[in-house]
C-alpha cells in the first residue's frame, strides 16, 4: 500500500518549475579525458562548457536550490578545466551570500591531475571528492600504472579532513572477482565512503553472475567481522534497504544537469547517453535546451519536458521476460533506467543481465542484514544475561 501510495504522488505530481527544489545541480566542465576506460560509455571530444553560460544557469536556477544543494563537476576530466571549475566557485560564493540556502561541491575526478593547489582549493570549499578508483582491478580497466600513482593521491586527500573522499569503484564481468578483496583494501586504506558500480560491457554470462554472487559473501563477512553499527559501513547500498515503493527517476525534479555544449537534462546521464557509442538510440525528447532558449519560456519547456521524465518509473520498465509490473520484488527494486539502457540499447528496456545483479545484490544484502541482527540480538541478550 505505501508504494501504491507514492506512486499516486508521482503520477500527480506537480508540473510546475515554480515548485522545483533542486537538490543537485550538475556540470560536465568538458567531454575531454586523459584515460581510455575500457567500460567507459562516454564518447570523447573536445567541447568545453563556457563560463558565460556556466554562470547565468547558475544565476537561473540559484532560486530554486533546495535549503541544501550540492553543485557537483565531471567530465571527461573536469580538471582537464580546472580554471572553469575553479571561476564557477568563485561565482557561487557570490550567490550562497545572498541567501540561506546552503551549497556543498562535489568533483568527480580520475585523480591524475591533483595537485596542491587544486587539493588547497578543494579543502577550503569543503569539497566532496570522489575519486574514479577500481580497487585492485585499476590497471585492468583504466589506466596501466595508476594504481601506484594514485595510492599517494590518496594519502594526501585524507591528510586533509576538510575534504571528504569518496571511491568510485565499478567492476566488470571480467574484474568482478576482485571485487570483496578491493572492497576490504579501500576499507583498510582510510576511504571512508565507496560507491560500487558494475559496467555493462564486456557482456555479463552466468558464470561471471555466479561469481559475482560468490565475492558477495565475503563482502559481508568482511563488515560483520569489522563493525558493530551499520551507519558505520562504508558502502551505503550494501545495508541500505530502499523504502518498500514503486520508484521513479527524480531526474528533473530535485536535479538538473548542464552538458559540456551548453545544454539542459534532467540528471547527468543524459547528455552521454544521446551519444551513439554503443548503439543507443539517445534521447533527445529529454533534452530542456539550451540555457538561453530555456530561460526565455522556462515554465512551458519545463511542462513539457517533465512529463516525459514523469515516465521514468519502474512499472513502466520491462525485461525481457515480462514487464516489471508483474515482478513480485517491484516495489524491492529500482534500476536507472540510462544505465539499464547502456545494456539494452532502449531506455526504460532492463536486460536481463541488469535484472540478475540487482537481485544478486538485493539477495546479499539480505543475507547479511540478517545475520547482522541475529548476531545484535545474541550481543544483547549475553550483555543482560
Amino acid at each position: 500500500m505505501k508504494g501504491e501510495s507514492i506512486l499516486r504522488s508521482r503520477l500527480f505530481r506537480h508540473l510546475s518549475i515554480e515548485e522545483m527544489e533542486l537538490e543537485s545541480l550538475g556540470f560536465i566542465l568538458t567531454d575531454r579525458c586523459n584515460f581510455e576506460c575500457s567500460y567507459c560509455y562516454q564518447e570523447k571530444g573536445n567541447d568545453r562548457l563556457d563560463f558565460p553560460t556556466l554562470a547565468r544557469a547558475l544565476d537561473f536556477f540559484h532560486p530554486f536550490f533546495a535549503r541544501e544543494c550540492v553543485l557537483s563537476f565531471y567530465g571527461g576530466e573536469p580538471l582537464l578545466a580546472f580554471d572553469l571549475l575553479r571561476r564557477a566557485v568563485k561565482h557561487v560564493d557570490g550567490l550562497a551570500a545572498e541567501s540561506r540556502r546552503k551549497v556543498r561541491f562535489s568533483l568527480t575526478t580520475n585523480g591524475s591531475l591533483l595537485n596542491e593547489e587544486i587539493l588547497e582549493l578543494l579543502a577550503e570549499h569543503k569539497f566532496s571528492l570522489v575519486l574514479s578508483f577500481d580497487g585492485l582491478a585499476q590497471d585492468l580497466t583504466r589506466k596501466k600504472g595508476s594504481f601506484d600513482s594514485l595510492l599517494p593521491i590518496i594519502a594526501r586527500i585524507l591528510s586533509r579532513p576538510r575534504i571528504i573522499l569518496e571511491t568510485n569503484s565499478v567492476f566488470t564481468s571480467e574484474t568482478v572477482g576482485y571485487l570483496s578483496e578491493s572492497i576490504e583494501f579501500l576499507i583498510r586504506l582510510g576511504v571512508p565512503k565507496l560507491d560500487v558500480h558494475f559496467a555493462h560491457v564486456p557482456s555479463w554470462t552466468a558464470a561471471s553472475l555466479l561469481r559475482l554472487e560468490e565475492e558477495i559473501v565475503p563482502v559481508g563477512e568482511f563488515f560483520l567481522s569489522r563493525y558493530g553499527d551499520l551507519q558505520d559501513i562504508p558502502w551505503l547500498d550494501f545495508y541500505q534497504e530502499p523504502e518498500k515503493a514503486i520508484h521513479y527517476c527524480p531526474a528533473g525534479e530535485d536535479r538538473m544537469a548542464l552538458s559540456a555544449q551548453g545544454t539542459l537534462w534532467g540528471c547527468i546521464l543524459f547528455p552521454h547517453y544521446r551519444r551513439e557509442k554503443y548503439g543507443t538510440a539517445g534521447c533527445p525528447e529529454f533534452c530542456f535546451g539550451d540555457v538561453d532558449s530555456f530561460i526565455e519560456n522556462p515554465q512551458q519547456i519545463y511542462a513539457q519536458k517533465i512529463a516525459l521524465y514523469s515516465e521514468l518509473r519502474m512499472d513502466r520498465f520491462s525485461t525481457p521476460d515480462r514487464a516489471c509490473l508483474m515482478c513480485d520484488e517491484l516495489d524491492d527494486c529500482w534500476l536507472c533506467p540510462l544505465a539499464a539502457g547502456l545494456a539494452s540499447g532502449e531506455i526504460g528496456k532492463i536486460a536481463a543481465e541488469s535484472c540478475q545483479r540487482a537481485r544478486i545484490l538485493r539477495k546479499g544484502r539480505r543475507r547479511f542484514l540478517t545475520e547482522f541482527d541475529r548476531r545484535a540480538q545474541h550481543g544483547r541478550r549475553a550483555a543482560s544475561g
